[in-house]
């Protein structure tokens, strides 16, 4: 299970599969992370990803087959092996060194499998990414996001807003947001029968964005003035 990556959360920059029809995870009727859910990975450079094949097996998956036979190359060096005249030659001989197993090559890309232990090692070819590492990787700020632009003169009354406030409670901010898409949109007879927020995360949308694509701006900028001057 996927969860065995779980333990490198804090080392590595760990992400989760997302379902390209909801642009989410897969949830449960309660709206909960799917139990059965086990798609996550370390998310390493260029693309490369390395995840949980079972019991303590690890795979290395490179989109890239050009960046593919250089990592293998390096590792093979690095681990004194001789060089060869094809790529068969030295996958054997890697295979039969042990660091790697079970090289599999197509036209597009490559994929081994290593033991976890020798993670750290992999690591130094694989690059996995650290920034981040402290994040869920069921983290809304994992989502995908569209860009939005919205007009410098409506942006301009939510940034007065801001700017008024002695205590710059930015969180204060972002809890009246959610609450206006929540409370107010989603109750009102307009919205009663769509899930707004699962209709948010499908068109990629911050709440703000969200809420100014809907032409409910304004309401919301009633709404924000109400909650933060209270």
């Amino acid at each position: 299970m996927a969860k065995y990556l779980m333990k490198y959360k804090g080392t590595y920059r760990l992400k989760a599969a997302i379902d390209q029809s909801t642009n989410d995870y897969p949830r449960d009727d309660s709206g909960g992370i799917d139990p059965s859910f086990d798609d996550i990975y370390i998310k390493c450079y260029g693309g490369a990803q390395i995840y949980h094949y079972g019991f303590s097996t690890l795979v290395a998956y490179i989109p890239s087959i050009g960046r593919g036979h250089n990592i293998l190359k390096a590792i093979a060096n690095d681990i004194g092996l001789p060089e060869y005249e094809t790529y068969e030659e030295l996958y054997k001989a890697l295979e039969d060194e042990g660091t790697v197993r079970s090289i599999m090559e197509n036209d597009k890309e490559i994929e081994f499998k290593f033991h976890a232990r020798k993670l750290e090692y992999i690591a130094l070819f694989l690059k996995p990414a650290i920034a981040g590492a402290d994040i869920s990787p069921f983290s809304t700020k994992n989502l995908p996001k569209c860009d939005y632009l919205i007009p410098e003169e409506d942006l301009a009354e939510y940034n007065a807003i801001l700017d008024s406030m002695d205590n710059k409670d930015y969180l204060l901010v972002s809890r009246v947001t959610d609450a206006f898409l929540t409370n107010k949109l989603q109750k009102s007879k307009q919205y009663r029968t769509i899930d707004l927020k699962k209709d948010m995360k499908k068109k990629c949308l911050k709440t703000k964005e969200y809420i100014h694509s809907l032409g409910e701006w304004n309401k919301y900028i009633e709404y924000l003035k109400k909650e933060i001057y209270k």
